[in-house]
C-alpha cells in the first residue's frame, strides 16, 4: 500500500512540474501573431456583429480554426481575450492530446503506469515542438484537428473489438470534421482507417459484415466532409481545394526535411554542441532504434488492441511521411507542423513496444528500455533549461506599435494585414483599447481585406470611428491607395518601418462610398468586356448578338448578374 502511494505522489508532482514546464514554454516559444488570435477574432466578432459573424470570415486551407470553434469560443467566453488567455487554449489543446494518446497506451498495455510516462513523454516534448516549428501548443494548428484524429482511433478499436455500432459514429465525426478542418487529415487518419479496415479480417479476424459497415462509414463520411468543404467554398468561406505535387528534386529535399521533423519531435534536433549530451543522444538513439526494432513483433502478437494500433500507427506513419515527400507544401523546417500525428503515433508505438519488453523480464531488453526512455527525458530536460521561463505572452514588436499608438491616443483604425507588426490582431493584445481592421489595395483604392483570416464586415459601430491608416511604407501601392481613399492626411507619423496617415474624422464613411464607386466601376468595367466577349461569339456563329448583350446590361441594372 505504501509503495502504491508513494508512485501515485511522484506521478502527481512529475505530472505538476510536466504542465508548468510545457506552459511555461508555451509562454516562451509562442510569439503571438495574427494566424494564433484567429479563433480570438472570430470571438470579439460574434460579440460585436452577432452570430452571422462567423459565415462572413474568410477560412484558410488548414482551416484548423474549424474543428475547435465551438469551444474555442465557450472557452474565450469564460476567460476573456486576452495575450494569456490565446497561448492557455493552444497548451489545452496540448494537453487533451497528451492525456488521450495515454489512454490509448493504456488500452494496449493494460498498465496505467505506462499511460502516465506516455502522458509525461508528450508533456515534455522539447519547446521547438511546443513552439515554432511544430507548434503543438498553437491554438490554431494541425494539432488542435488530430485531437480528432485520437478520438477516431479510439472509436477504431473500439468497433474492432467490441463491435459496438457507436464507434462508426464515433469515427465518421471525427472523419467529417477532420475533412473540413485539415487536407492533411486525410493522410494522418482517414486513408490509414480504410485500409485498416479493408484488410481488418485478416488482421483481426473481423466477419464480413461488419467490416463492410466500418468501410462504408468511413467512405461515406469522408464523401459528406468533401461535400461541406464544397458548399464552403461556394459560399466564400473557404479556398479551393487542390492538390499540388512536387517535382524530383523537391522530393529528395523533402526525405531530409522529414527525417530533421521526425527527429525534432522527439528530442535529435537539433543536435546538443555539449560533448556529454551528444554522447547521451547516441545511447538514446540506439537504444530507441533498438527497442523498436525488437519489441514492435512481440507487442503485434501481445493483444488485439495493441494489434490495432501498431497496424494504425505504421499506415499513418507510411501515408502521412509520403504525403509530405511526394506533395509540393514542405519548404523548411516549419513544414514539420504538418506530420503532428507522428509525435503522438511515436509515442504510442515507443511505450507499447517498451512495456511489452520491459516485461519479458530480460534484463538486457530493460536496459536498453531505460536508456531510452531516460535518454529522451534527459535530453529534453536539457531542451527546457535552455528555454527561458516566462508566463505572460510574447508579441514581440507588437507591443511597442500598441503603446506608440496609445501615446498618441489612436484607438480606432485601419491597418493593412502582414508587415505593420501585427497591428491587426492590436485589440487582442490591448483589450479592444485599440482596434483596427484590415485594408488591402483594390482597383487603385483601399478595400476591405476579402481574403483569408479576414472578414469584409466593416460597419460602422458607435465604438468604432477610425481616424487613422497605419502600413508598412515598403508595401506597394497602399500610399496612393491611401491619398485616393481618404484623401491628403492631416498629419503623418511614422514608426520604424511603419507610416500612420491621420484624419480628423471618421473614414468609415469615406470607405463605404470609396467600396459602392468602386463597384460601379467594376461593373461597367464587367459590363463593357462581357459585350466584347458576347459580340465575339455571335461573330464567330455568324449570328447578330445586339440583343444578347442589350439583355445582359439589362440584368446588370438589375443586379441579376455580374
Amino acid at each position: 500500500m505504501a509503495k502504491r502511494w508513494a508512485l501515485w505522489g511522484l506521478f502527481a508532482v512529475l505530472s505538476v512540474a510536466a504542465l508548468i514546464s510545457s506552459l511555461g514554454t508555451a509562454f516562451q516559444t509562442l510569439p503571438l501573431n495574427p494566424d494564433m488570435a484567429e479563433m480570438a477574432q472570430i470571438y470579439n466578432g460574434i460579440a460585436q456583429y452577432g452570430l452571422r459573424f462567423p459565415f462572413t470570415w474568410g477560412y484558410t486551407q488548414d482551416n484548423q480554426v474549424l474543428s475547435l470553434l465551438p469551444f474555442a469560443e465557450i472557452f474565450y467566453a469564460i476567460t476573456g481575450v486576452s495575450g494569456a488567455s490565446v497561448v492557455i487554449q493552444g497548451w489545452l489543446i496540448f494537453v487533451v492530446n497528451a492525456a488521450l494518446t495515454g489512454l490509448l497506451v493504456k488500452v494496449a498495455t493494460k498498465s496505467w503506469a505506462w499511460a502516465w510516462l506516455a502522458w509525461l513523454f508528450a508533456l515534455l516534448a522539447s519547446p521547438m515542438a511546443i513552439g515554432q516549428p511544430a507548434i503543438l501548443a498553437y491554438p490554431v494548428t494541425h494539432n488542435s484537428v488530430w485531437a480528432f484524429g485520437l478520438l477516431g482511433v479510439i472509436g477504431l478499436i473500439r468497433y474492432f473489438t467490441h463491435r459496438q455500432s457507436w464507434s462508426i459514429q464515433i469515427v465518421s465525426f471525427c472523419i467529417i470534421v477532420g475533412t473540413v478542418s485539415d487536407p492533411w487529415f486525410a493522410a494522418a487518419f482517414t486513408v490509414p482507417a480504410f485500409i485498416l479496415a479493408w484488410f481488418s479480417r485478416r488482421l483481426f479476424e473481423i466477419d464480413k459484415p461488419s467490416r463492410k459497415r466500418m468501410l462504408k462509414g468511413i467512405a461515406y463520411s469522408y464523401i459528406i466532409g468533401k461535400l461541406l468543404y464544397f458548399l464552403g467554398e461556394l459560399a466564400g468561406m473557404l479556398p479551393s481545394d487542390g492538390l499540388s505535387f512536387a517535382t524530383f528534386p523537391q522530393m529528395i529535399n523533402h526525405v531530409g526535411l522529414l527525417a530533421e521533423s521526425i527527429a525534432l519531435y522527439f528530442q535529435a534536433y537539433p543536435a546538443p554542441s555539449n560533448h556529454v549530451l551528444q554522447a547521451i543522444l547516441v545511447i538514446y538513439v540506439t537504444s530507441m532504434t533498438v527497442v523498436i526494432a525488437l519489441g514492435t513483433n512481440t507487442a503485434y502478437l501481445k493483444n488485439k488492441e495493441a494489434k490495432i494500433l501498431l497496424v494504425f500507427s505504421v499506415l499513418s506513419s507510411i501515408v502521412i511521411a509520403s504525403a509530405f515527400i511526394f506533395t509540393a507544401y514542405a519548404d523548411g523546417i516549419g513544414s514539420s507542423r504538418f506530420i503532428v500525428n507522428v509525435f503522438y503515433i511515436g509515442i504510442l508505438w515507443i511505450m507499447i513496444t517498451a512495456a511489452t519488453l520491459w516485461n519479458s523480464q530480460k534484463i538486457i531488453a530493460q536496459i536498453f528500455v531505460a536508456m531510452a526512455i531516460g535518454g529522451y527525458l534527459f535530453l529534453g530536460a536539457a531542451n527546457i533549461t535552455e528555454t527561458g521561463w516566462r508566463y505572460s505572452a510574447n508579441w514581440g514588436n507588437t507591443r511597442t506599435v500598441a503603446v506608440f499608438l496609445a501615446d498618441h491616443h489612436l484607438h480606432n483604425g485601419y491597418t493593412e494585414y502582414w508587415n505593420t507588426e501585427n497591428a491587426w490582431s492590436l485589440d487582442i493584445f490591448t483589450r479592444n483599447t485599440v482596434v483596427l481592421h484590415a485594408l488591402g489595395p483594390n482597383m487603385g483604392v483601399l478595400w476591405p481585406r476579402d481574403a483569408a483570416q479576414s472578414t469584409i464586415w466593416n460597419k460602422p459601430t458607435h465604438e468604432f470611428r477610425p481616424t487613422f491608416f497605419i502600413f508598412n511604407a515598403s508595401e506597394a501601392g497602399y500610399k496612393e491607395a491611401a491619398m485616393k481613399t481618404f484623401g491628403r492626411p492631416k498629419q503623418v507619423l511614422y514608426f520604424k518601418n511603419d507610416t500612420v496617415y491621420l484624419y480628423d474624422h471618421d473614414l468609415s464613411q469615406q470607405l463605404a462610398l470609396t467600396m459602392k464607386n468602386g463597384m460601379i466601376r467594376w461593373n461597367i468595367k464587367n459590363n463593357k468586356n462581357n459585350r466584347k466577349s458576347i459580340s465575339k461569339v455571335g461573330r464567330t456563329l455568324g449570328i447578330s448578338s445586339g440583343w444578347a448583350q442589350n439583355y445582359y446590361s439589362w440584368l446588370i441594372i438589375h443586379g441579376l448578374a455580374k
